[in-house]
C-alpha cells in the first residue's frame, strides 16, 4: 500500500495537473471531434478520394510533427525561463522558433512542390491486388496537397504564439482559436464538399479549401490576442530585432537540434509503419485512416495530459525545485494508468460506433471495428509511454528523448514490422497487433529512466 501511495497524488496536485491540461483537453478533442466529421464527410466520396487524402496527410502530418519538434526544442527552454522569470530569455527563444519554423516551412515547401509524385507512389503496390484505382488515389491527393499548401503559412504562425502562450501556463486563448477554426472548417467542408447552399460540389478540394481558411482564422486570433494583450509586451519588444542573436542560436540550437530530428524521425516512422500496412492493400490504408481518426480522438487525452506534465514539471526544475519534480513524476505515471485503462475500456465499447458511419464495403468497415479493438487493448502502453516520453523531455535531456523516442519508432518498431511485412503472410491484423506490442519495450526502458531521474536537470 504504502509503494501504491507514491503514485497517487493529493487534490491540489490534480488541481495544478486539470488547470494545464483541461483547456489543451477541450481544445484537442474539439479538434479530433471535428477531424472525425471531416473525415467522415470526405468517406462519403469514393473509396480513392478518401485513400488520396489519407495518403496526402501522411506527408503533411510528417511536417507537422517537424514544426512541433522545431518549436518543442526552444519550449523546453522558455518554459524553465518563465520558471525563472528570466524575459530576455523567453525573448530570445521566440527568436529562434521564427528562424527555425521559416527555414522548415520553405523546405518543406519545396518537398511537396517537387517529389509529390514519388511520395504518392511509396504508398501504392502493383502487386495488392487492390479493387481501388492507384491512378485516380494520386490524383485526389495531389488535388488536396496542392491547396493544403496555402495553410502552412498560417499554421506555422499560429504554432509559434501558441507555444509561447502555453509555456506561460495560458492555455484559454489558443484553445480559443482552435475552436472557433474547427468549428468554422467543419462547416466550410459541408458546404465546399458537397456542394451546399449554391456552392460547387469540390470533393477533396473543398475539403482543403475549409482546412486553409480555418487555419488563417485562428491565426488571426492568436496573433491579435498576443499583441494586444500587455502581458505579453515580450511579443513586440522581438520585431525590433527579428532574428535571435549569433549565441542564441548556438546554444538554442545544441540543446534542441535532436529533438527537432527525433520528431521528424518519429512522424517518419509512423508514416513508415502505415506504409507497411499498405502492403496489404489500398483497402487497408482506408481502414487504417479509419482507425487513426477514431483512435486519435480518445488518444489525445494522453498527448494532452503529457503537455501539461511538460510545462508543470519544466517550470519545477526552472525553480530549482527537483525533490517535487521527482515526486510528481510518480504521480503522473500512476494517473497515466487510470488514464489508460478508462479511455481503453470507452474506446473497445464504442468500436462499431464510427466506422458504421463510412459509405464504404463491409470489408473495411470489418477490418476497422476489428483493428480498433486491438488499438484499445493497448491504449493503456500508450499513455504510459506518452507520460514517459514528457516527463523524461521536461529536463532538456534531448539526446536520451531522441533515443527513446524516434530511434525506437525507426528501428524496432518500424524494422520488426516490415521484415514482418516482407517474410510472413501474416493478416493485417497480426501485423499490427505485433507493432503495436512492441510498445511494451519502449515503456520498460521509459519507467526505468524515471526512477533514475537522470532527467531531474536545470537549463540556467
Amino acid at each position: 500500500m504504502q509503494v501504491l501511495k507514491k503514485f497517487i497524488g493529493n487534490k491540489e496536485f490534480y488541481k495544478n495537473l486539470f488547470k494545464i491540461s483541461l483547456p489543451i483537453i477541450l481544445s484537442q478533442l474539439i479538434t479530433q471531434f471535428v477531424s472525425l466529421l471531416d473525415n467522415l464527410m470526405v468517406g462519403q466520396l469514393t473509396t480513392a478520394e478518401f485513400d488520396g487524402v489519407s495518403i496526402a496527410n501522411q506527408f503533411l502530418f510528417i511536417f507537422n510533427l517537424a514544426i512541433y519538434g522545431a518549436l518543442s526544442g526552444p519550449s523546453i527552454f522558455a518554459t524553465q525561463y518563465h520558471g525563472a522569470k528570466n524575459d530576455n530569455g523567453i525573448r530570445e527563444t521566440l527568436r529562434y522558433k521564427w528562424l527555425i519554423s521559416i527555414i522548415i516551412l520553405l523546405l518543406g515547401t519545396i518537398i511537396f512542390l517537387v517529389f509529390n509524385t514519388q511520395l504518392f507512389n511509396l504508398f501504392i503496390h502493383d502487386d495488392n491486388f487492390s479493387a481501388v484505382n492507384p491512378l485516380d488515389v494520386i490524383k485526389y491527393g495531389k488535388d488536396y496537397l496542392y491547396i493544403m499548401l496555402f495553410g502552412l503559412v498560417p499554421f506555422v504562425i499560429t504554432e509559434v504564439y501558441c507555444t509561447n502562450l502555453r509555456e506561460a501556463k495560458h492555455t484559454l486563448i489558443p484553445m480559443v482559436a482552435n475552436i472557433t477554426a474547427v468549428i468554422i472548417n467543419l462547416i466550410l467542408n459541408y458546404i465546399l464538399i458537397f456542394g451546399k447552399f449554391g456552392c460547387p460540389a469540390m470533393g477533396v478540394k473543398g475539403a482543403a479549401i475549409g482546412t486553409v481558411i480555418a487555419r488563417v482564422i485562428a491565426c488571426f486570433i492568436v496573433v491579435i490576442y498576443a499583441h494586444a494583450n500587455k502581458k505579453y509586451s515580450y511579443v513586440n519588444a522581438i520585431f525590433k530585432r527579428f532574428f535571435p542573436k549569433k549565441e542564441t542560436v548556438k546554444y538554442i540550437f545544441k540543446g534542441s537540434y535532436i529533438l527537432l530530428i527525433n520528431e521528424f524521425l518519429w512522424a517518419l516512422g509512423m508514416t513508415l509503419l502505415n506504409y507497411c500496412f499498405s502492403f496489404k492493400g489500398l483497402e487497408v490504408v482506408a481502414a487504417m485512416n479509419i482507425v487513426s481518426t477514431f483512435s486519435n480522438l480518445f488518444g489525445l487525452l494522453g498527448t494532452s495530459v503529457g503537455t501539461g506534465v511538460a510545462v508543470i514539471l519544466g517550470q519545477q526544475l526552472g525553480a530549482k525545485e527537483l525533490d517535487e519534480a521527482k515526486q510528481d513524476s510518480y504521480r503522473y505515471i500512476g494517473f497515466a494508468v487510470v488514464l489508460g485503462i478508462v479511455v481503453g475500456f470507452l474506446m473497445f465499447i464504442l468500436r462499431n460506433t464510427v466506422p458504421q458511419l463510412y459509405d464504404f464495403d463491409d470489408y473495411i468497415i470489418q477490418m476497422s471495428e476489428n483493428l480498433i479493438a486491438i488499438c484499445a487493448c493497448m491504449v493503456i502502453v500508450r499513455v504510459l509511454s506518452i507520460t514517459c516520453y514528457f516527463i523524461i523531455r521536461s529536463g532538456g535531456k534531448v539526446f536520451i528523448t531522441f533515443l527513446f523516442d524516434s530511434v525506437f519508432t525507426i528501428t524496432i518498431r518500424f524494422g520488426i514490422t516490415f521484415i514482418v511485412v516482407l517474410t510472413s503472410n501474416l493478416s493485417i491484423y497480426y501485423i499490427f497487433l505485433i507493432s503495436e506490442l512492441l510498445e511494451i519495450i519502449k515503456i520498460v526502458v521509459g519507467l526505468i529512466l524515471v526512477k533514475k531521474g537522470i532527467w531531474l536537470n536545470n537549463l540556467e
